[in-house]
């Protein structure tokens, strides 16, 4: 078994538990993460969410030659695979996204929050790797899966990072226009300062 398959596994793992354990420490003091919907919608979301996560872990299992079993049928297997200069790309593009996720971690510190809800504001955090980047929970985000689909360029893995890209920077349209109505002058003044992505 190649360490080289292993890493995508672990980098997903690494990231997955940040954010978890960040999470589980923020709710244990009492901080409100999300804004709360509908409970048929979240319902929804949670069953897709799930299902989405057990097919891509069960292909980065398979692709680090753990299991010998994959959801995903053998005719979308790799297109690229073997070519270094995507491997290796992909590996810095992981390791990245886990460290761009680390700094957005602490520099959020307490003010994480999951979706966009005008009761659960929290303070603008614009300082620590947000001085750079008005987004880099999901610029890590797009490192991560853009990183995984280098390393395993499968059409399963391209297709996932191709939607991450697309749909991120639709969200970030939409996250944006709702900072501009909360945070009015301050995200204005932050906006003009810092790019979006970096």
């Amino acid at each position: 078994m190649e360490i080289i398959r292993l890493i995508p596994l672990i980098g997903f793992l690494l990231f997955c538990l940040q954010i978890g354990i960040r999470a589980f420490v923020l709710q244990r003091k009492g901080t409100r993460l999300s804004g709360g919907k509908k409970q048929s919608s979240k319902g929804i979301s949670t069953v897709l969410l799930t299902a989405f996560f057990v097919v891509f872990l069960n292909e980065l299992v398979y692709k680090a030659g753990l299991i010998r079993f994959s959801i995903i049928p053998n005719v979308l297997q790799p297109l690229l695979a073997g070519k270094i200069i995507l491997v290796i790309s992909g590996i810095v593009l992981i390791l990245l996204g886990n460290l761009f996720m680390l700094l957005t971690l602490r520099a959020l510190n307490q003010s994480l929050r999951f979706g966009l809800n005008r009761s659960n504001l929290g303070k603008l955090v614009t300082s620590g790797i947000y001085a750079s980047s008005r987004n880099p929970f999901f610029v890590a985000i797009n490192c991560l899966f853009v990183g995984i689909g280098l390393v395993f360029p499968t059409p399963f893995f391209i297709v996932i990072s191709l939607l991450a890209l697309v749909s991120i920077h639709f969200f970030i349209l939409k996250e944006e226009r709702f900072m501009h109505q909360n945070y009015g002058e301050e995200y204005k003044n932050y906006a003009k300062n810092v790019r979006r992505y970096f």
